[in-house]
């Protein structure tokens, strides 16, 4: 059950990754068509940040997800356990 979660959550986050990028794209093309009013680098670098910040909340998203998905239990015993390594070091 837990992997087939994840599994969706993935292609779910493809899917939002590829959104943004053809949007991306789309935007760069459109505002390259007419060359007396021709994308900026200042433009470009808006449109570049806008596209990293929405992937990031995307990425974020899904290990916040992908977490939530885990048995809490699980994950008190691997921080249990990554805690015991770190102070016997």
């Amino acid at each position: 059950m837990k992997k087939q979660k994840l599994k969706e959550l993935l292609e779910q986050t493809k899917v939002e990754i590829a959104d943004e990028l053809d949007s991306f794209i789309e935007k760069i093309d459109s505002s390259t068509d007419d060359p007396n009013n021709f994308l900026t680098m200042t433009e470009l670098e808006k449109q570049w940040k806008e596209l990293s910040l929405k992937t990031h909340k995307i990425y974020s998203d899904l290990v916040s997800k992908s977490l939530s998905s885990v048995e809490s239990k699980e994950l008190r015993i691997s921080k249990k356990d990554n805690s015991s390594r770190k102070e016997s070091g």
